[in-house]
């Protein structure tokens, strides 16, 4: 195969990776071909423990169905995704609090409290309408968040809240709503398992209280609760999933817990316009034939990092515990499929040394990002815009099963979908009888499962799955120990948490003129991903996106002007970027984005644009939950040259 690397490295500049390449020992690349890069990639598993062999991959990923089997049949569990860096709270709690998953149902609701929308504004034009429509209906729109975000100016009201007090709030709402008798008596005392338990702790935190440790006015609060409940149970509080409530910050864990049984105390499940519990039919092994799909089994020893957090949901592997643990000389070989760990996790400088002890690594990926630069092998991925995926589900009042088609025919033909080069990476390494059976086969048998038409998958894009319409009205059932919503969970009672809610503090709190680091994706960007797009990077250059925000208050303590440049610090580093200061951003906290700062040449337009985010935050985690805790960071400001 004739490649376009080494020599004529420049050409990675302007387009993706369209050949495979393997780092000469000195940082430069020479290009190999496919047969070549998966039979030397292949031995280096084989000669290796299983065990010592990790696979990192995005969290969002469609390819997942191939990685994990990948991993699972070579016998390794260390298998990771960016899960406690985004939803490990989330999922802990929805799987101990309720058992089954909720989804808003914006489009009947008649109050919404968008709570820390900020952190991920998200990019579907779907969940925009919503919010215009609620207000269009009559509705009130409410955010309640340290940072007035771009969906947040579509809201009645900016509440703005002194970040990492999110629990507070939500603590001082059910008491006030338990000590009016302004929740849903019926609905709680049926479904509801400690509630007595719940409420006695609770109580004991009222509007006052919460409006001590927030900095929202008791009024307001007061006020509140009391439009929720008599909206309710046509109203909800929002948990954004990928957000700070789920891996923000020392509370958080507990944070999305009350989030959960404030939802329940409205009275809100299965009701339009607030909670619903989509009907969705569970496909185990049973539908897939042992002739064609080999049963894979489930590796014999733990994932690096496992057990470290005892309430951790326990499909989510520990991605900071195996880096860490990669500096100890854990690892041997590490696969990176789609992930860049280099520029999307914390403490940058720390992750790249961890990334330097692992003997050898491979990248598949569109870009030559900072974690390919160091790989031993980059292998070129698809685009997004070219890929087909696996058959899944979209949760609403009627589920629907989909399926990601490409919308263009593919560009470079030495490329492949990440499935297929799992599947070439199987096959030498003697495990291909795990995977024979075609990416068709595969999305056939989950149509069967699921009653819907592959063809008109391929056509549509989606199809209404047979009996999962939603009667509003219903009851969820709820899959925890109890069969009920636990108000009181045992689970909980570890480190500081208590079977019932109670407040924790956040772990860091800005002193001696420090201030909170707080981020968020932005509408147009995700983590470091979408900058490889010219166009997105260059709007973002457009509108000078990638600026720090800094209250005016506080820019006016520091000498600070609109446009000047300025300089973040602490342990972790240092990065220089303009300032936008603003009255949209709590006193206490500054605002960088995370998308920005990229460090690879390769990628030409986002090259130099812009601060590392993750150069400053500290690799922690919730003892508890083992939750990221990204926002508990603290940092020093100061202009340039003053």
């Amino acid at each position: 195969m004739r490649a376009r690397f080494g020599i004529h490295r420049v050409c990675i500049f302007r387009r993706p990776l369209d050949y495979a390449a393997q780092n000469d020992g000195q940082g430069n690349f020479v290009a190999v071909s496919w047969d070549e890069a998966i039979a030397d990639i292949a031995s280096r598993i084989k000669e290796t423990d299983p065990a010592r062999v990790a696979l990192f991959q995005d969290a969002r990923a469609t390819d997942q169905y191939y990685a994990q089997r990948f991993m699972n049949a070579l016998g390794s569990a260390n298998y990771y995704t960016d899960t406690v860096l985004t939803d490990m709270d989330i999922l802990t709690g929805i799987t101990n609090i309720l058992g089954v998953y909720p989804a808003p149902h914006a489009e009947g609701s008649k109050y919404i409290v968008l709570l820390d929308k900020s952190y991920y504004e998200g990019v579907r034009p779907v969940e925009t309408e919503e919010v215009i429509h609620v207000r269009e209906n009559g509705g009130k729109v409410v955010a309640v968040d340290p940072r007035l975000p771009s969906v947040g100016t579509l809201a009645d009201e900016w509440v703005c809240i002194r970040p990492g007090y999110e629990l507070a709030f939500l603590l001082g709402v059910m008491g006030h709503l338990l000590n009016n008798d302004l929740y849903d008596k019926a609905f709680v005392e049926a479904n509801g398992n400690g509630f007595d338990d719940f409420a006695k702790s609770v109580r004991g935190y009222d509007a006052a209280w919460a409006s001590e440790k927030t900095g929202v006015p008791e009024a307001k609060i007061v006020e509140i609760a009391e439009d929720l409940a008599a909206a309710a149970p046509h109203c909800y509080v929002d948990m954004q999933w990928a957000g700070t409530v789920g891996s923000g910050y020392r509370n958080s864990a507990e944070t999305v817990r009350c989030i959960l049984l404030l939802n329940a105390l409205l009275g809100n499940f299965n009701q339009e316009g607030g909670w619903v519990f989509p009907l969705s039919p569970w496909v185990d092994d049973s539908a897939f034939d042992p002739s064609v799909f080999k049963p894979v089994g489930y590796p014999q020893n733990y994932a690096i990092g496992a057990g470290m957090h005892p309430l951790a949901y326990m499909y989510a592997n520990d991605c900071q515990a195996a880096l860490t643990a990669a500096a100890e000389g854990a690892l041997d070989v590490a696969l990176f499929f789609g992930s860049n760990p280099l520029a999307d996790y914390p403490q940058a400088a720390m992750t790249a040394e961890d990334a330097a002890s692992i003997g050898f690594k491979v990248v598949v990926d569109c870009f030559m990002t900072e974690t390919a630069k160091v790989a031993d092998y980059v292998l070129p991925d698809v685009s997004y815009l070219e890929r087909r995926g696996i058959v899944g589900t979209a949760t609403a009042p009627m589920t629907v099963a989909t399926l990601r088609n490409p919308v263009i025919e593919q560009v470079h033909p030495e490329t492949k979908p990440t499935y297929q080069i799992v599947v070439d990476l199987a096959e030498a390494c003697g495990l291909g009888e795990y995977f024979a059976f075609t990416l068709d086969k595969l999305n056939e048998t989950y149509c069967a499962a699921y009653g819907v038409s592959y063809d008109t998958l391929k056509s549509d894009g989606l199809a209404p799955i047979p009996g999962c319409e939603l009667e509003f009205g219903s009851v969820p059932m709820f899959t925890t120990k109890s069969g009920k919503i636990e108000f009181s969970c045992e689970a909980y009672a570890v480190g500081e948490m208590k079977a019932v809610p109670t407040w924790i503090e956040p772990a860091v709190t800005p002193a001696d003129g420090s201030l909170r680091l707080i981020t968020g994706d932005q509408i147009f960007q995700s983590k470091t991903y979408t900058t490889a797009s010219d166009k997105l990077t260059q709007l973002a250059k457009d509108y000078e996106a990638d600026r720090v925000w800094i209250s005016s208050a506080r820019a006016a303590e520091l000498g600070i002007a609109d446009g000047d440049v300025v300089e973040l610090s602490n342990d972790n580093g240092s990065v220089q970027v303009k300032a936008r200061v603003t009255g949209r951003i709590h006193p206490d906290a500054v605002y960088l984005p995370p998308h920005y700062g990229c460090a690879s040449e390769e990628i030409r337009v986002a090259f130099g644009f812009g601060a590392s985010h993750k150069a400053l935050v500290t690799r922690q985690a919730e003892p508890e939950s083992g939750a990221g805790m990204l926002q508990e960071v603290l940092v020093n400001v100061k202009k340039v040259g003053a």
